[in-house]
Order: C-alpha cells, then sequence, then structure tokens
C-alpha cells in the first residue's frame, strides 16, 4: 500500500504528533548545547524490588506472577471477578479484552486503587487500541505498512502507546516481530513482512514510540510465529525452519530489540525442533527460553507467555501449565484457565520441592524491578 495512501488513513491525533512537536523557548540557541544526563536509576529500582520482595509472603510473590484475562466491562459480575483477582489472588496485573474506553479508565482507576503494588494493565493492540476497545483509534494492519520509515512507525506506536495511557492502561502486546513469508501464513496480516530487516527496523521505532510514551512494549512470538499456517488458538504450529534459517530470519528482529534493551518480549506456543529438539512449545521448553534466550541472546528482561487458556498447550505435561511454563523460565504468565488454581499449584510446587522458592523470589523480583521503572518513577 502507497504511504500516502496509510497515512490517509490515520486520525489527526497521530499525523498532529508527527508534525508539531514544540520546541522550548531558545531552542535554536542552545540546540548544540549537550543534553543534561539521565539519572541512573537501576539501583533504587533493585533495591525496592528486593525490599518488597523479601516482605512478600509466598502467596504474594507467587501472586505477583499472574495475569489473567477480563472483558474490560463494568457489570457488576465481572468487576466482582477482577476485584477477587487483586483482593485475594494478588496479581501482579491484568490484560484486557473486548470493552469500551470508560469502562477501561473506570476499571484502571479501581483496580490500582485496591492493589497494595501497581499493577500491569495490558492490551494486545496491534492495530491500535481499537482493536479491542470501543471509542478509540483503529489503524492499519501491519501487512499494510509495507513503505513506511521509522520515523512513521515511532510516531505510531507513540500515539498508539499516549490512547493506552489515557484510559489507565501500562503495556502494550507489541509490536509483533514475527516475519511471515506471505499469503497463507497465519500472521501474514498481523506482521509487518516477510523481510526480517524491514521486520526489525519498524518493529523496533515503534517500541520506541511505546516506551517513550511511557508504556512498556512487549515484543511477540519469541523465537517467531510468521512460517506456519497453524493457529495456534486452536493447535500447536509446528515450524518446520532448519536453526540457520530460524537464526537468520525469525530471530534476527528478536536480536536487534534485544540488544537495544528493551523491557519485555512474549514467548509463542509454537514447537521448534530446529531449536529444541523436540517438539514442546516454546514457552514450555528450557532449551528455547533459558539457554536460547537468556543464555545465549543474554535478554534479562521480564518474558510473558502468550495466553495459558490456548489449545496449543492441549496434551499432557508432568505439571501443570503454570509450573511448567516457569520451569523453563516465564516470569509473567498470561490468561491461566483457572487463576486460583494455579497459583495454588504454583504453591504446592514450591512446598513440595518441585520448583524452588528461589524461583519465585528472582521471578517476582524482576517484576517489581520493571514496576519500579515503568510505573514508580
Amino acid at each position: 500500500m502507497n504511504l500516502r495512501r496509510v497515512i490517509s488513513l490515520l486520525p489527526p491525533l497521530l499525523l498532529l504528533a508527527a508534525c508539531s512537536r514544540p520546541s522550548a523557548p531558545g531552542a535554536d540557541s542552545a540546540a548544540s548545547a549537550p543534553a543534561p544526563p539521565v539519572a541512573d536509576i537501576t539501583s533504587e529500582a533493585r533495591a525496592w524490588a528486593d525490599s518488597v520482595t523479601d516482605a512478600m509472603t509466598l502467596e504474594e510473590q507467587v501472586g505477583q506472577l499472574f495475569m489473567p484475562a477480563s472483558f474490560t466491562r463494568t457489570d457488576k459480575a465481572t468487576m466482582r471477578l477482577m476485584t477477587k483477582y487483586v483482593a485475594d489472588d494478588k496479581v501482579g496485573g491484568m490484560v484486557f479484552l473486548k470493552g469500551d474506553t470508560l469502562s477501561m479508565r473506570l476499571i484502571a482507576d479501581s483496580l490500582q486503587k485496591i492493589s497494595r503494588i501497581p499493577m500491569f494493565l495490558a492490551v494486545d493492540a496491534e492495530w491500535g487500541l481499537g482493536m479491542r476497545l470501543a471509542g478509540a483509534t483503529v489503524y492499519p494492519k501491519n501487512w499494510l505498512l509495507t513503505d513506511v520509515d521509522e520515523q512513521w512507525m515511532y510516531t505510531y506506536g507513540h500515539s498508539v502507546a499516549s490512547e493506552c495511557a489515557a484510559v489507565g492502561l501500562n503495556m502494550v502486546l507489541g509490536p509483533v516481530l514475527d516475519v511471515a513469508p506471505g499469503p497463507g501464513t497465519v500472521m501474514f496480516r498481523r506482521s509487518l513482512g516477510s523481510d526480517p530487516e524491514y521486520v526489525a527496523r519498524m518493529g523496533v521505532a515503534y517500541a520506541r514510540g511505546v516506551e517513550d510514551a511511557g508504556l512498556i512494549p512487549v515484543a511477540k512470538h519469541f523465537p517467531g510465529h510468521g512460517f506456519t499456517r497453524t493457529d495456534s488458538h486452536d493447535l500447536l504450529p509446528l515450524i518446520r525452519r532448519t536453526a540457520a534459517e530460524m537464526d537468520s530470519i525469525d530471530l534476527l528482529p528478536f536480536r536487534r530489540y534485544i540488544d537495544l534493551g528493551f523491557p519485555a518480549i512474549m514467548a509463542g506456543h509454537i514447537a521448534v525442533p530446529a531449536l529444541s529438539g523436540d517438539s514442546v512449545p516454546a514457552v514450555l521448553s528450557p532449551k528455547v527460553i533459558s539457554v536460547l534466550l537468556r543464555d545465549r541472546l543474554r535478554f534479562h528482561g521480564l518474558l510473558i507467555t502468550d495466553a495459558l487458556n490456548m489449545k496449543a498447550l492441549d496434551g499432557g505435561m508432568a505439571d501443570s501449565r503454570a509450573v511448567a511454563t516457569l520451569r523453563a523460565g516465564a516470569d509473567m504468565l498470561i490468561a491461566p484457565v483457572d487463576t486460583r488454581r494455579s497459583e495454588a499449584e504454583v504453591i504446592e510446587a514450591v512446598r513440595t520441592g518441585k520448583l524452588p522458592q528461589k524461583t519465585i523470589q528472582d521471578r517476582c523480583r524482576r517484576i517489581l524491578f520493571y514496576k519500579y521503572l515503568f510505573l514508580l518513577r
């Protein structure tokens, strides 16, 4: 699609953001002056995360690892359920599905007041917040953005994140870094294309815009969901690429994102035998998460699962989905089938020695570290 046509589809807010960043008085004369140093609050954030984690019970630490999903509605039944998640289950965040912007604002304010620790409130807004919430802006889908530049994508990400922030959301489940070869693949319309270099540049630009607007970008779906015709909502996709193909195509955008220090990645429900040596979903594979992502690619940020209620994870496994994903290396678990039961399974695994308590403490500290950086700074 022609760039001029794409821009014509966007609302005035995005164009305004792209074109009218006002200069401060005296900006021309001060243009060559060095920028003031940015305060490094890493030590401060770590100290807070350590202190809060050490003061929490095991149940509270486990609660921080969960992000149940909910429709964005304010009827009594939905509000009662969300209140239970926060007040009783002590969850660390929530993911929001279909609803409207006014309800989202009311829900966000209500939940943050109930929670002792600020919550991550996330949304899947791949083509704008209007994808989920009535009353918000809908943008072109990624497959249409074939000839935009990095400044355009930065402004796009910033605009989406700003609209999310206005209704109380603080985490965007994007950019999509999956490299899709063309029509017929499940991710075709959601992907930025078949060129890994282009996907990397545009995805990183979008993520910078989200982050500069104060929200957390979550790149997805590691290690790359593009080369599949199977939808993980229904079945487990099997990626039949070689390790060399995965490295040069699918992993390239994630490497760029990681090397630039972005804070969060979502692991996909996809089997990649070339990387794991088996047909275990990536989100459950220590070889993919702990060895490849953490050790080889040196990603030290938040590792978030795709929704645990998806059918790609159906099938026998020795542990519960929650315990298995934590064993593999995940930090935060999205949309479990039953949040309270999943929390109980993790607590039982710790108490019986199947899951080290240090694992829970370390994951909780990492979550709180990023909450300090993004929600309390």
